[in-house]
């Protein structure tokens, strides 16, 4: 038992680290899946440094610009919680090079969207993949950088989202 109680209590300790001024690892690797599944969530040495990296640089100037905090709805799953979550079995999020980002509205989330744009005019950190979706009653923004080899397609859908709310959707 007290085995046990080691073993959560360095976990939690873990969780608390800071990947950046405003990032913890809980953040970026938590989920109710894992706690109602047992699932350890924590990263190998090559996903913690690309975690790092996107907090470092995407996550941490999208705080700055907003001059608030960031709500991270998903960041890293290894495939255990990836699956349990339904996720893609390619989707970037099993090497720590993917972000969904909670966005209280529309407005906000084509916000997200445009400052990635203009990140990427201005920073040349281009994005493999930005996309706005609806969750319920709530956005989110989905980033996903090829923090492997660096080739980004620049992917998002910042045309349709915009037409959505042309609709008055």
């Amino acid at each position: 038992m007290s085995e046990m109680k080691t073993y959560k209590q360095q976990r939690a300790l873990w969780l608390e680290g800071r990947l950046t001024e405003h990032f913890t690892w809980r953040e970026m690797t938590w989920s109710p899946k894992c706690e109602q599944r047992g699932i350890d969530n924590r990263p190998g040495e090559d996903a913690k440094q690309r975690l790092q990296r996107l907090c470092r640089d995407y996550l941490e100037p999208l705080r700055a610009a907003r001059g608030r905090a960031v709500i991270v709805n998903s960041a890293y799953r290894t495939p255990q919680l990836n699956a349990a979550v339904e996720g893609s079995r390619h989707s970037w999020h099993l090497l720590g090079c993917a972000v969904d980002i909670s966005c209280a509205t529309m407005g906000e989330a084509v916000n997200t969207l445009t400052f990635f744009r203009k990140h990427y005019v201005l920073t040349g950190r281009g994005y493999d993949e930005c996309y706005a979706k609806k969750g319920g009653q709530a956005w989110y923004v989905h980033l996903a950088v090829d923090l492997v080899d660096g080739s980004n397609r620049l992917k998002d859908n910042m045309d349709a989202i915009r037409d959505f709310g042309k609709l008055g959707n």
